[in-house]
């Protein structure tokens, strides 16, 4: 049975935009995070975003904000988050999936702040920031009709300095903000602050499931490119006894080079690529799923909508674009309780990447 994607979630509507961003980051269909808040947020409603690292959170909070600010051009929202970091981290997503029409900014303490004063206008419809800086432009009464507020991580940031004014700005009375808390934990100041603030409205989309961290291992293989990975990969797959397998590309011409040198190990390959017809489309993945020992060679956008059941290995012959992209390529595998592998091909000098996003993520590479 194929996923639920993104358009099967009342109200959300799937972009030109949005679906080139989620072919860039290789997301096939929401994380259960994101299919229980995007919802609710969408409809106004004051929500705790609360689940595990890397299981979708920022998506979950800013699809539907960048929906709601696209349909109505006098709203803006703000995310605070505890360092400079995690919010450049969220300007470079929300510009990926953004309108072009959507004006973002950030309000940094370790940037300029001349700077920044000046990038943020009236015009910025989202800021993402650290709370000094966010607040500093609040007191300069320079954030006029910020009608959604997102605390991104926000025990840090209610015990840090400018609690007391942040607490006073979510409660004035105009204009109404719709509040949104998210974490992977929810600590004391955060609950008062929702008992507080957010009223009966509150939804809570606490998820437990965490397969990247609890079902599935992760590696890291150094290795040459060009032909040595090549022979590296197809070794590997023999040496596991990789029954059954899907290795993502970047590109797409790769997948007919590894389509031929796997098929000489063997390797009973099958390939799957967006130039190829819906029946040879289904009768590749047919092959796959009914042969005992195969190989799946795509890429993230040719896998949309993939459903691969008791699927074992994910090898990543190049580097996934993101972290966001290594959560839904990993995700392929340790489903239904299962357990899976994911694996990193990379070369050396590309390693620090790699280690970013298992950062970002919260996992890590044995």
């Amino acid at each position: 049975m194929t996923e639920l994607g993104f358009e099967d979630i009342e109200g959300f509507r799937v972009s030109e935009v949005l679906s080139r961003g989620f072919a860039a980051d290789g997301i096939v269909s929401p994380t259960e995070v994101q299919r229980a808040a995007i919802g609710p947020i969408l409809a106004g409603q004051p929500v705790v975003v609360q689940s595990a690292t890397g299981t979708g959170k920022t998506l979950a909070y800013l699809l539907p904000i960048l929906q709601n600010l696209l349909d109505n051009d006098q709203s803006r929202a703000v995310v605070f988050t505890p360092a400079t970091e995690l919010a450049m981290q969220i300007l470079r997503t929300a510009d990926k999936y953004k309108d072009p029409g959507i004006m973002t900014g950030a309000l940094v303490a370790t940037g300029s702040h001349k700077y920044q004063k000046s990038r943020v206008t009236k015009s910025t419809r989202l800021i993402a920031g650290t709370p000094g800086r966010i607040l500093e432009q609040y007191q300069a009464r320079k954030m006029k009709r910020v009608n959604v507020v997102v605390l991104d991580e926000p025990d840090p940031i209610l015990t840090g300095k400018g609690a007391s004014y942040l607490l006073e700005v979510l409660s004035r009375p105009d204009p109404k903000i719709q509040l949104i808390l998210t974490g992977a934990t929810i600590g004391p100041q955060a609950e008062e602050l929702a008992a507080k603030l957010m009223g009966e409205r509150l939804v809570r989309t606490q998820t437990k499931d965490a397969p990247l961290l609890t079902h599935i291992s992760h590696s890291l293989e150094i290795v040459a490119s060009g032909a040595a990975a090549d022979t590296f990969l197809a070794q590997y797959l023999k040496k596991n006894k990789c029954r059954r397998a899907l290795v993502f590309v970047n590109q797409p011409h790769l997948i007919r080079h590894l389509y031929r040198f796997l098929q000489k190990y063997q390797l009973n390959p099958v390939s799957l690529s967006l130039d190829r017809s819906q029946p040879q489309r289904q009768q590749a993945i047919a092959t796959f799923r009914k042969e005992k020992n195969s190989v799946l060679i795509t890429t993230d956008a040719a896998a949309l909508g993939l459903d691969l059941p008791a699927l074992e290995w994910v090898l990543h012959y190049e580097l996934p674009p993101s972290a966001e992209a290594y959560l839904h390529r990993a995700g392929r595998t340790g489903r239904a309780g299962k357990h899976g592998h994911s694996v990193v091909l990379v070369s050396a000098a590309k390693r620090y990447l790699a280690e970013r996003h298992a950062q970002e993520l919260g996992i890590k590479f044995s």
